[in-house]
This record gives C-alpha cells, structure tokens and sequence, in this order.
C-alpha cells in the first residue's frame, strides 16, 4: 500500500511540471513568399522630401506657370500655380499622391491631374507622358524645395528688390514670342540695382536712373527717369529705347523664390521679362564699409596671387575729406592679394576706386577674409610707361 501512494505521489508531481519542449519555426514552404527587401537607396527612403517646392515651369502660351507644390510626410498635397500673365489669378488643388514602385517618382491623383514628378535631392523635376528617366538639367521642369533662409525676414517687395541685383534672362511679347532687341549681347544683359527708393539700370549703351514705388498688390513704378546720352551701336541705342517704353506704365510683380531667385515683370501689353536675382553683398555680409584704394598702373609678381598669373595688384589706400579732396598721407605700397568685384584692370592705367569692404561674420559656408566690391571709379589716368 505504501508503494502505491508512493507510485501516485511521483506521477502528480510530474504532472505539475513545466514543459520545457521548445517549437521551431516551420521552415517557409517553396512556394512562400519572402519578406520584401526595402531599398534603403530610393528617394522615399533615403531623402527628406517632404515640404514646399517652387518653380516657374514651361508654359506654351505665356512666359511660365509658377508652382508651389507641398508634399506631407501622410501622402497629402496641395498645389497653387499662377500663370504668368497680367492679372491672372492662381488656382489651387489638395488630393494624395503615391508612390511608384521605384521609391523615386510619385503621382499626383486626379486633382492634381495626375502629373509624376521625379523626387530628387532638395527638388523635383516634372516628367512628361511616357517620360521615365529624369533629365534634371530641365530647368523648366523643374521645382526646387524651399529652405529657411529663403524666406529671410525681410518680406516686403521691396526689401526682396533691394536685396539682389537682377540681370535680365528672358523677354517675351503678348504673344509669347521672344523680344530679340532686348537680348542682343549676353555679355551686356541688363542689370537692375534697387537701392532705396532709387532704381539704377545699365546693360545697353546708356545706363538710367530713376525713382521706384511699390504698393501692397506688388505694382512696381518707375518714375522720373534720366539716362547719359552717349552714342553706341544701333543695336544697343534700339534695346534702351525698348526697355525704357516697357517700363513706362506701371509694372505687376511675381517673385519666384529660389537659390537663384527670379523676378517677373508684367506690362499692360502683356510682355513680360524675366529676371533673376543674385545677393548683394550687403545682404549677404550686413554693411560695409567704404575704403578709397589707387591701384598702381602695373601689378606685380607675387606668392598669393588670385589671378592665375603669379601677379597682384599694387595698391595703397588713399583719405578723402567731405568735400572729396585728398586729405592725409597715402599708406605704403602693398600687393594685393584680393579680388575687387566688378573691376578689371588693365596694364599701364592708374585708377582712384571707392571700394566696400565687407567682414563676413565666421561660418562654414561664409569666405574667409574681407570682400571687396567696387563702387566708384574716382580717377583714371593712362600713365606712359
């Protein structure tokens, strides 16, 4: 009887333990699909696309359509487009747009009239029907995505204006056709500098001057215009007399932001021009401050050179009273070893120029060193040699 109750006792307590048996996995089946491999490489994956991205893109009946197309990280878009013609009113869509196997194109749905845009590093680029290798050399095509110092806090047109010096690229008529007389050198395209509430114009023959407005509809007006009076071929006589007649009326204003930003303006005719815009330096640098520097008729060899040619300017700085007469003693001779912007020497020519020194504050992306800028010729004088 004993050993039953003992027998008994064995068999409960073995009962009572816990199973320690492991269960492997089953091995997949042949016919079982593997986990999907992600393509850590693909613009989806490996980019941070989403944002806001404008562009002026191709239009076949007017100067361009400019874009603003916002992508969020949930598949959500909204786009606004405003062609470039007077008084034209933007339109806007919001749908979903998905992405194409690839992982680098998506498609807008059918509010956005299911356009695909390659995704690239900091832009996208509109692809045609049948299109499906990108060609991102197709400015046209193209949208680039906003970054903060875009938008600076200087908003207003006309801070946006007096920030940049814009050069004329493009010139199309009410019929969308190319204004050859304004385009007749791309070495002399015409530069527009704000400064103020004064505009200065040089590019044709003669350069002009004038006083500029802007109002809160972003109208541009020019008013009380003068111009040297110096006799150049006919070519260049007929572009100033075409961009003084456009400017005559008050102008409409679209602003394109960008690295190279660009500025359209609208006449009541329907022309418009097309330009882009580069930083002043005083933009980039804050303010200046204006040195006078005579720069010797002949460089000289030097170790630091710029120019590629083993020679620096020789130049010495050189006090102006108010009155604008000499007042001092000149500094000693030097080899400089910086570049002047905007002047170019020429050999046995002595020149008195009122230069801006800029100090760019340290940075990764800021030169090193001050930055000089020409802002005056004050005397010129050919020296015999």
């Amino acid at each position: 009887m004993r050993y039953l109750l003992l027998a008994l006792f064995a068999i409960t307590v073995a009962g009572c333990q816990p199973d320690k048996t492991t269960s492997l996995p089953a091995a997949p089946s042949p016919e079982q699909d593997p986990a999907p491999v992600i393509d850590m490489h693909t613009s989806r994956v490996a980019l941070d696309w989403a944002g806001m991205y404008e562009g002026l893109l191709a239009c076949a009946d007017c100067a361009g359509i400019h874009t603003q197309l916002t992508l969020e990280p949930d598949g959500r878009f909204e786009i606004v487009t405003r062609r470039l013609v007077r008084a034209a009113e933007p339109s806007s869509a919001r749908g979903q747009f998905e992405w194409k196997p690839d992982g680098n194109t998506i498609v807008l749905d059918a509010e956005g009239a299911g356009q695909r845009y390659a995704v690239g590093e900091g832009r996208l680029l509109l692809l045609e029907t049948g299109q499906t290798q990108p060609a991102w050399d197709r400015a046209e095509a193209t949208l680039a995505q906003s970054r903060p110092e875009w938008r600076s806090t200087r908003q207003n047109l006309g801070d946006i204006l007096e920030d940049h010096r814009w050069t004329l690229a493009h010139a199309t008529d009410a019929a969308n056709q190319r204004i050859d007389t304004l385009l007749v050198e791309a070495e002399r395209s015409f530069a527009f500098n704000f400064a103020g509430s004064h505009l200065h114009v040089q590019g044709g023959c003669n350069g002009f001057r004038g006083a500029f407005a802007t109002d809160a509809d972003g109208m541009l007006e020019v008013t009380g215009t003068m111009g040297t009076l110096m006799a150049c071929a006919t070519p260049l006589m007929e572009a100033d007399a075409t961009l003084s007649a456009l400017m005559a009326e008050p102008l409409e204003t679209v602003v394109v932001r960008g690295v190279q930003p660009r500025l359209i303006l609208l006449t009541p005719a329907g022309d418009a021009l097309v330009l882009t815009g580069e930083l002043t330096p005083e933009a980039r640098f804050g303010a200046p401050t204006t040195v006078f520097l005579e720069v010797a008729p002949q460089a000289v060899a030097c170790e630091a050179s710029m120019r590629g040619d083993g020679l620096c300017l020789q130049v010495r700085e050189q006090t102006f009273d108010e009155r604008g007469l000499r007042a001092g003693t000149p500094s000693e001779w030097q080899a400089f070893t910086a570049d002047i912007e905007g002047f170019q020497h020429e050999p046995g020519i002595r020149n008195v120029l009122r230069v801006k020194r800029f100090e760019p504050a340290a940075g990764s992306e800021m030169p090193h060193g001050p930055i000089y800028v020409l802002d005056l010729v004050v005397e010129s004088e050919v020296v015999p040699q």
